[in-house]
């Protein structure tokens, strides 16, 4: 599976561009703010729907501008798909496959494995288990529709059950069992999500110390740790222990959206513990992990995606980068860089097909 060509209109700071892409390297190279990182995002959105970098929509669509547009042809072992992602300003965004719009996006999510690499994968370390969950959860959900879905769902209720809460201590008023619809759906899908987070940890483990053995020549012990308060008791019996906590927070402070997983290295954090390298080489091994086993679960190579990777990295680490993507186990990759001639450089020396865009 590759993607052969790229169609935007209005997407960011281009008005109206077209793409037409190599089978297995394409390099965008140019001066920061021409919109290298942009094509990868556009790119980004196709396989998952949306965003890797902006929750604005506003931010999305160009300037001064009342939509977006993307379109995508993609070969499936000769086969074409087309893809197509449109959103006008107050209305509902359009995805479509085959000029067939979907009714879910989780109907969408997986049809194209895909994995960025990007500076901004930093945040998985120095920020909260938001950041952490939200990266794993887009794992889990390219290789489980219905995991998708019962996190849709989770959140779409975990909201409303908030919002009842909230009118609870506004209006000095509770009742019992109208919470209790809340707290059966939220312990049905959060249980789900629960168990599906820990089966995923126990494959992608496996994957991730193997990436990190590689990049660090097996000089560190690495670990990735879920933790979960449903590791000590059901959601059911969590949320009707902390009712009166959650009436005077008028929030949930029990569930899944509490999760959190630990990075470690030589069993203690990465974030405090470990050297710039050490976590640099921490992130890449998380992504190439995440390569590994969307690769495994959805018997098609993912595309990769390498965002200004060469500037954050020191020159070892990128060679051994160039080691790993010279292997028929990858396919089509993307990369993004200010100098073009360190790019075709380092291409060179994979001796693949390629194409070099000049932005």
């Amino acid at each position: 599976m590759f993607l052969e060509q790229l169609k935007l209109y209005n997407f960011k700071n281009f008005d109206e561009k077209t793409f037409d892409f190599d089978a297995k390297i394409n390099c965008f190279v140019g001066y920061n703010g021409v919109g290298k990182t942009n094509v990868l995002d556009a790119i980004y959105f196709l396989a998952l729907g949306k965003s890797y970098f902006n929750h604005n929509i506003r931010q999305i669509i160009k300037f001064e501008e009342q939509a977006f547009s993307i379109k995508g042809k993609f070969d499936f072992d000769g086969k074409t798909e087309d893809i197509h992602i449109s959103y006008q300003l107050d209305k509902k965004k359009i995805i479509k496959r085959n000029n067939k719009p979907y009714d879910r996006l989780s109907d969408h999510v997986g049809l194209i494995p895909l994995v960025m690499i990007s500076p901004y994968d930093r945040d998985l370390i120095s920020e909260s288990g938001e950041t952490r969950r939200k990266f794993i959860d887009r794992i889990i959900s390219q290789a489980d529709n219905q995991y998708l879905s019962s996190l849709i769902n989770y959140q779409k209720i975990l909201a409303q059950r908030n919002r009842l809460l909230k009118y609870f201590a506004s209006n000095h008023t509770f009742d019992t069992d109208t919470l209790a619809v809340y707290d059966a759906q939220l312990a049905n899908y959060g249980t789900m999500i629960f168990e599906k987070r820990r089966q995923f940890m126990q494959n992608f483990a496996r994957y991730f110390k193997e990436k990190y053995a590689v990049l660090s020549e097996r000089k560190e012990a690495v670990n990735i740790r879920y933790t979960s308060e449903l590791n000590f008791k059901p959601l059911d019996q969590l949320l009707a222990q902390n009712i009166q906590k959650d009436r005077i927070l008028q929030h949930t402070s029990k569930g899944i959206h509490r999760d959190d997983f630990l990075f470690e290295i030589n069993n203690k954090p990465i974030k405090k513990f470990g050297s710039q390298g050490q976590q640099k080489s921490f992130l890449i091994a998380l992504k190439l992990a995440e390569f590994a086993f969307l690769k495994f679960k959805s018997n098609q190579t993912p595309i990769l995606l390498f965002d200004d990777i060469f500037d954050k990295l020191d020159e070892k680490r990128v060679e051994q980068i160039i080691q790993m993507v010279n292997n028929k186990e990858f396919g089509q990759i993307f990369i993004s860089d200010t100098h073009a001639e360190r790019t075709e450089a380092l291409i060179k020396k994979i001796h693949q097909s390629f194409k070099l865009f000049n932005l």
